[in-house]
């Protein structure tokens, strides 16, 4: 059986129209999150389209336990994209890209797994994959499809007077040859990019939400390399000490450089930050009182869009207090 075909995006483009994985925490606890994402998509002329019947991606649940079942869900989910006339999958948060995107690699770089899932599949009654479509984080595909340029065109409240602290969590560029993210460390080698792709973010000093916001007129807080630190989020049951210590370090370093909100791309760390902000402001710890807030719904806002119409009121942390004292709400 042959490999499947590797299809590699034009250089800057994904396509305005794409298949869209909102993954389980958009469909439940983090719908501010999937509302908001739709309502920029929009605004900036972009398509989403839904993947219906969709499974989970396994980031948490399985990938530790089994490979091959979340090669698995992970190609099920392709194969539907597929089915569905796409070559490239939308994803909003960081573990499901990064679970899409790993399927991806060893689908793409080992035959075995190919025979072996599509195998799988078949039995399922499901297509078999012959095309690997690839995943991109939705924050690379406004990046990359809109840009700066489109988001202040579309601005219409401008966030000026905002300074925010973009965080993009420790999964959104690494790791690198799963990502296929530029190797800032590695220099500008062919062998310091494997399977580069000319879409993708720095992964050491990632850069995308910086642009879009700034754009809207927000001002962002240099609190490198707090930006891409692991909030803990995955271990947030199972260790608690070392993810609240993570998140303190995080809103410390953030406030401590002027931050009025923490912008996040991934409903994870977003949860992760607010429940274990909420703690440490119970313990009296100093310097952690900082708001979290989606990018995309302050870019909703800046799209001239309401607190309601982009659930502001949903975030525990309560950014509206900040954004309101701003006349940004």
């Amino acid at each position: 059986m042959a490999v499947a075909k590797v299809r590699k995006p034009p250089m800057g483009g994904i396509g305005k129209r794409v298949a869209y994985y909102p993954g389980c925490s958009l469909e439940g606890a983090a719908r501010a999150y999937d509302v908001s994402v739709r309502i920029v998509a929009k605004e900036l002329g972009l398509e989403l389209d839904y993947i219906e019947d969709y499974n989970c991606c396994g980031a948490m649940e399985t990938k530790n336990v089994t490979f091959w079942g979340t090669m698995l869900l992970n190609a099920r989910n392709m194969s539907l994209a597929r089915r569905q006339g796409h070559n490239a999958i939308v994803a909003p948060c960081n573990g499901c890209s990064f679970s899409l995107q790993r399927a991806e690699y060893f689908l793409e770089t080992d035959k075995n797994v190919l025979e072996r899932i599509n195998s799988l599949l078949r039995e399922g009654g499901v297509d078999p994959l012959t095309e690997i479509p690839h995943t991109y984080h939705v924050l690379e595909w406004f990046y990359h499809e809109a840009g700066p340029e489109k988001v202040k065109e579309k601005t219409k409240k401008p966030l000026r007077g905002l300074k925010v602290a973009n965080y993009y969590g420790c999964l959104y560029t690494r790791p690198h040859f799963y990502s296929r993210t530029y190797s800032h460390g590695g220099g500008n080698e062919e062998g310091a990019r494997p399977r580069m792709r000319e879409t993708a973010d720095d992964d050491e000093h990632p850069y995308y939400m910086d642009a879009l916001l700034e754009a809207a007129g927000a001002t962002s807080v240099d609190f490198e390399p707090m930006h891409t630190q692991c909030c803990g989020g995955p271990h947030s049951l199972s260790d608690e000490q070392v993810s609240e210590k993570f998140v303190m370090m995080i809103l410390q370093n953030a406030k401590r450089n002027g931050a009025d909100i923490i912008a996040t791309e991934c409903p994870l760390c977003h949860a992760s930050l607010e429940m274990y902000r909420h703690r440490l402001m119970m313990k009296g710890v100093p310097d952690v009182d900082l708001p979290a807030a989606y990018f995309t719904q302050l870019l909703g806002l800046a799209f001239g869009y309401s607190a309601n119409d982009v659930k502001l009121k949903d975030n525990l942390s309560d950014p509206l207090l900040v954004l309101k004292r701003l006349g940004l709400a």
